[in-house]
């Protein structure tokens, strides 16, 4: 079963012409892979917009309809009620007791590893699944979220040589609005992070309260729990903007999952789009 993205990622790519390796090196799927998702697309007939505009799982359900859990001489659990039972307030019911509880009423039901693997695709399905996360409370201009894209295409071309160029894709985003700034350069060294940030905050128009970069050696000299410091010119422009610069805690890949989302739709739909022409410079 592929993702809501892979599917996603793959049609749109199939329907811009893409080659059909292009489009299997990009998601890592195989030609059979590709063809299922294809054929099932056309099966549907259901435009890509239209695709689009459904929740993820929904459409990883047309793509890959699961199979009915539920054998005909077996009762399904109603897993809605233990689900409330056990999250109710003050409650201590846990699915120990759940399973005990249908199996009392349902002595030819589920055995207990059955129940519980049930019980835990019903709270993936219908709530997410079983890890919890803390929600990230934003404020309006507070925080710009700063990063590169992780596919580094090969876009520009050497117009003496002939030579096909990588290029890096410096990308930002603002927490509440999720408005997004991309630009290409040569590299990521100093320069270009810099020219990055400088060009952002005029496309926004604003600058935010506290800028976000990831642990870039080009942004962070050094940052541990006790300690931070930054590189001089990063500095100087915390200083020029008058804004505070907070990297994300080393190694803790959760400390920007606005800029990181973005990242991925990024990589799809601009990149993906770029790779369709040839271009001769910046």
């Amino acid at each position: 079963m592929q993702d809501y993205n892979t599917i996603i990622g793959a049609i749109q790519m199939r329907l811009n012409k893409c080659p059909t390796r292009s489009v299997m090196d990009r998601f890592r799927i195989g030609s059979s892979t590709l063809n299922l998702i294809m054929s099932r697309y056309k099966a549907l007939e259901l435009t890509i917009d239209e695709l689009e505009a459904m929740s993820p799982k929904k459409v990883e359900n047309l793509f890959y309809p699961q199979k009915n859990l539920q054998r005909k001489e077996v009762p399904l659990p109603n897993f809605q009620y233990y689900y409330d039972r056990i999250h109710a307030p003050n409650s201590r019911v846990n699915i120990s007791f759940c399973w005990l509880d249908y199996k009392e009423k349902n002595p030819d039901g589920y055995e207990k590893s059955q129940f519980y693997e049930y019980y835990q695709r019903f709270v993936q399905e219908n709530y997410g699944g079983t890890k919890i996360s803390m929600a990230v409370n934003r404020k309006p201009g507070e925080k710009m979220y700063i990063d590169w894209v992780g596919d580094q295409p090969g876009l520009l071309t050497d117009v003496t040589t002939g030579e096909i160029m990588r290029v890096h894709i410096f990308a930002t985003t603002l927490g509440v609005s999720s408005m997004i700034y991309a630009e290409a350069f040569p590299n990521e060294k100093l320069p270009c992070f810099i020219e990055g940030c400088v060009h952002a905050v005029s496309f926004y128009g604003a600058v935010a309260k506290h800028f976000v970069p990831d642990n870039l050696k080009t942004a962070v000299t050094k940052h541990t729990k006790d300690d931070l410091v930054l590189q001089s010119t990063f500095s100087d422009l915390e200083d020029f903007y008058d804004t505070i610069v907070l990297p994300t805690p080393a190694r803790k890949p959760k400390g920007k999952p606005t800029v990181e989302n973005h990242v991925r739709y990024l990589e799809t739909h601009l990149i993906e789009k770029l790779k369709e022409k040839i271009y001769t410079s910046f």
